[in-house]
C-alpha cells in the first residue's frame, strides 16, 4: 500500500505535466482561426518598427557629458540605447529610399509602419531648486530635439506610400514617475538636459496596472487627435509600448475603434514568470483569439535587430529563414525593427540598419512578397480581402479563390483627397468595387474624388 502511494506522489508531477502540455497544445491549436487567405500563397511581409517619434534617450551628442548611468539606470539598458536619438529628415528619407527600391509582385514598394510615440514631457532648461515640466505633443518637441525637415520627410514618405504610420504611445512610460523620481542632483541635471532614463525608467511602463484608467483614456484620446492632425489619418493598428498591456486597455482600444493589436505573443505581465508563467501566457493567448473576435492580434514571427548583435549579416540570414519559416506555417511574415536600427547618435549605425534591411529586402524579392501593413493583414485574415489608403491611392485587394465585393469606407475616400491636395473633400459615400479572384486594384484621387 505503501509503495502505491510512493509511485502516486511520483506520478502526480508527471501526469500534471502532461496535463500541461495537453492544455499548451490544445491552446496552440484553439487560438488559431482559419485565415481568409493563403497567407503560404500570398507571401505577405510586414515590417513593423516601434519608438518613432519618441524624444529620447538622448538629444544630442552635448547631453551625453550630463550621463551618469549608475544613477539613471544601472545595468538595465543595453549600450546601444545610450546613443539612441530622436529621428531626423535624412534618416527619414534615406530610409524610404531603400523601402523604395524594393517592389512586391504587385508592382508596389516595400514600405515600413512605423509605430509613432506621440508627445513628451520635457524639462525646464533654467536653473533654480525646483523643476518644471512642460508636455508637448508632435511636431513639438523639448530643447535638443528640434529637427528641421522632419516632417517634410515623413509627409513625403506618405505621399510615396512607403511610410504608414501607426499609433504606439502617448510617452512610452508612466509621467507621473518621472516627475515623482527626478529629484537627485545627477537625474534632474539629465532631465534639464532633456534626456530620458530616470531611476526605474526600464519599469516605468506607460500602461502599468497602477494607472488610472480615466487617465489613460485622456491620453489615448489625446494621442488620436494629434495622429490624426499629424498624419491626416486616425490610427488602424496600436502596440503597447514595452508589451504591457491587459484586458482593460484593449477595451479602451477597441471603444476607440482600435481593433488592429500588434504583438500579442511578446506581451508582458510581472505575474507570468517560469514555466508557469509561459503555460499561462500561450492559454491565454488563445482564450483572447477564441473568444474576442472582435479584434486581430498580429504576432511578430521575424526579428530584424542586426545593430543590437555583433553579426548584423547573422541577424539578417536569420530574419531571412524566418519570413520563409512563416510562409510555410501559412502565417503572414510580421517583421520586428525597433527604431534603433534606423536612428542614432552615431551615423554608422543607421548606416548599416539600412544596408541589411535593403539586404533583407533583396533576399526575398526572388520569392515575389506581397508588401503589406497591419490594417490589410487583418482585412485578409478575416475576410480575404482588404483595402488600406497608402500615399495618394487606395489600394484594395481580394486574395481569395472568387469574386467578391470590397467596400471602400468614406474615410478612406477623405484622406487620399487631403493627401492629395484635393480642395474638397468627397462626400460621405462609400465605394463598393467588384474584385476577381487574387486580384488588387490601386485607385488614385481622381478615380475617387468623381461620382
Amino acid at each position: 500500500m505503501n509503495s502505491i502511494r510512493t509511485w502516486g506522489r511520483r506520478l502526480r508531477p508527471l501526469l500534471g505535466l502532461g496535463l500541461a502540455l495537453l492544455l499548451l497544445a490544445v491552446g496552440m491549436v484553439w487560438g488559431r482561426s482559419p485565415a481568409g487567405a493563403d497567407w503560404q500563397r500570398v507571401r505577405a511581409v510586414c515590417i513593423e518598427s516601434d519608438d518613432w517619434g519618441l524624444c529620447g534617450f538622448v538629444p544630442d551628442s552635448a547631453a551625453l557629458a550630463v550621463l551618469d548611468r549608475d544613477v539613471l539606470a544601472p545595468g538595465r539598458l543595453p549600450e546601444i540605447y545610450w546613443h539612441s536619438t530622436l529621428e531626423d529628415s535624412a534618416t527619414v528619407a534615406a530610409l524610404c529610399g531603400v523601402l523604395a527600391g524594393h517592389r512586391g509582385r504587385d508592382g508596389l514598394s516595400a514600405l515600413m509602419q512605423p509605430n509613432y510615440i506621440m508627445a513628451s514631457l520635457a524639462a525646464d532648461t533654467t536653473g533654480g531648486d525646483s523643476l518644471h515640466w512642460r508636455r508637448q505633443a508632435l511636431p513639438a518637441v523639448p530643447p535638443g530635439y528640434e529637427r528641421p525637415g522632419l516632417w517634410a520627410a515623413v509627409r513625403a514618405g506618405q505621399r510615396a506610400g512607403v511610410w504608414h504610420p501607426e499609433l504606439h504611445g502617448r510617452f512610452h512610460y508612466d509621467p507621473h514617475r518621472r516627475r515623482e523620481r527626478t529629484v537627485a542632483p545627477p537625474v534632474v541635471a539629465a532631465a534639464r538636459a532633456q534626456v530620458l532614463p530616470f531611476p526605474g525608467s526600464e519599469r516605468a511602463w506607460e500602461l502599468g496596472p497602477w494607472r488610472d484608467p480615466d487617465t489613460l483614456a485622456a491620453e489615448l484620446d489625446a494621442s488620436l487627435a494629434d495622429f490624426a492632425a499629424a498624419f491626416g489619418r486616425p490610427p488602424r493598428a496600436v502596440i503597447g509600448p514595452d508589451y504591457v498591456w491587459d484586458d482593460l486597455h484593449e477595451s479602451l482600444w477597441l471603444s476607440r475603434d482600435l481593433r488592429v493589436i500588434q504583438g500579442q505573443r511578446q506581451q508582458r505581465k510581472a505575474s507570468w514568470r517560469g514555466l508557469s508563467g509561459r503555460v499561462r501566457k500561450v492559454l491565454h493567448r488563445s482564450w483572447m483569439r477564441w473568444v474576442h473576435r472582435d479584434r486581430v492580434y498580429l504576432d511578430r514571427n521575424c526579428i530584424f535587430e542586426p545593430v543590437q548583435q555583433n553579426d548584423p549579416r547573422a541577424i539578417t540570414a536569420g530574419a531571412r529563414e524566418d519570413i520563409l519559416a512563416a510562409w510555410r506555417g501559412t502565417q503572414p511574415a510580421v517583421v520586428e525593427a525597433h527604431r534603433i536600427n534606423f536612428a542614432h547618435l552615431d551615423p554608422r549605425v543607421p548606416a548599416l540598419g539600412r544596408r541589411e534591411l535593403d539586404s533583407l529586402l533583396a533576399a526575398v524579392s526572388s520569392h515575389d512578397p506581397l508588401y503589406l501593413v497591419d490594417e490589410e493583414l487583418a482585412g485578409l485574415q478575416r475576410r480575404g480581402t482588404s483595402w488600406t489608403v497608402r500615399g495618394e491611392q487606395v489600394v484594395v485587394r481580394n486574395l481569395t479563390r472568387s469574386r467578391r465585393l470590397v467596400v471602400v469606407p468614406p474615410r478612406a475616400l477623405a484622406t487620399v483627397a487631403r493627401l492629395g491636395g484635393a480642395t474638397e473633400v468627397p462626400a460621405e459615400r462609400s465605394l463598393v468595387l467588384a474584385l476577381g479572384p487574387g486580384e488588387t486594384r490601386v485607385l488614385g484621387p481622381a478615380a475617387l474624388i468623381e461620382p
